[in-house]
């Protein structure tokens, strides 16, 4: 995939990996969309853009929603008649033990992080298709890859079927024209945190506690690593390659020694009581 005259939709596109993809984008001389539910920002990554002498669309999406993305897809084709890359990137978190997390927090968490992605993939994947050219990223995480604690399982269940339709997907669309990434980081300096939910746990301080990684990077790292990829039409994007490869060989090697050994690393469960 060319980047430089390419079309790049990006929802979560107002902060974080997405923004810092919105502007790598445009350095490499792409004209994009950016998707988020958050106005003041989106607005915010225009005039930077604008500033950057890029050409810029900004919608107000929220990818829980199928007629948000509808319209996203429709504001696309009105600005620009094609999208050429699309990253499905908004996501959210909820965190606390599995039977203290309300079924509505699982539904709004899994609507964003897992359905947003299917939503995205319909909405564009059948245009590309008929062209036979375009690339879909979809962000998912090292937690999609392994279970790296007790406290994110709704996160960890989400990201699992991330990977698991971005696989799929490759399958399919590859054959046909269409690139397809899956971009797994590790931590990552965004403000992810800001949306957080809490269930069972008083604060937000065993938050990734499990996670075996000592430094974050910044979105724009993320961001780098993105387009390489897409121009590289290359399928995985890992922040922290040496740690993700070491922990997934050993899990496929030997399940229960790979869960005897996490929960070695982790801070004992609390007793809590189910929401109701």
């Amino acid at each position: 995939m060319q980047i430089d005259g390419a079309v790049a939709v990006i929802t979560g596109g107002a902060s974080g990996i997405g923004r810092a993809t919105v502007f790598e984008m445009v350095r490499r001389g792409a004209a994009v969309v950016a998707a988020d539910v958050h106005l003041d920002r989106l607005e915010e990554v225009r005039v930077a853009v604008e500033e950057m002498g890029g050409r810029i669309l900004t919608v107000r999406c929220d990818v829980s929603f199928d007629d948000q993305v509808e319209n996203l897809r429709h504001e696309v084709f009105e600005e620009f008649g094609r999208a050429d890359i699309v990253m499905n990137n908004a996501g959210v978190a909820v965190l606390g033990p599995p039977e203290t997390i309300a079924m509505h927090d699982w539904d709004w968490m899994l609507q964003v992080n897992l359905f947003g992605v299917i939503r995205g993939v319909r909405a564009f994947l059948p245009h590309m298709m008929e062209r036979g050219s375009g690339h879909i990223v979809n962000t998912a995480s090292l937690a999609g890859l392994y279970a790296y604690n007790w406290d994110t399982i709704p996160y960890i269940t989400g990201k699992f079927a991330v990977v698991g339709l971005t696989e799929g997907l490759a399958l399919y669309a590859k054959p046909h024209g269409v690139g397809v990434s899956l971009v797994c980081p590790g931590l990552v300096e965004t403000n992810l945190g800001e949306s957080v939910r809490f269930a069972g746990i008083p604060d937000g301080t065993q938050w990734m506690l499990g996670m075996p990684l000592t430094n974050s990077v910044s979105p724009e790292t993320v961001a780098t690593l993105v387009c390489d990829a897409v121009a590289d039409n290359r399928y995985i994007v890992l922040t922290d390659p040496d740690v993700v490869n070491e922990r997934v060989r050993a899990r496929a090697a030997d399940y229960d020694a790979h869960i005897d050994d996490m929960i070695g690393r982790l801070v004992t469960p609390p007793n809590v009581h189910r929401a109701e």
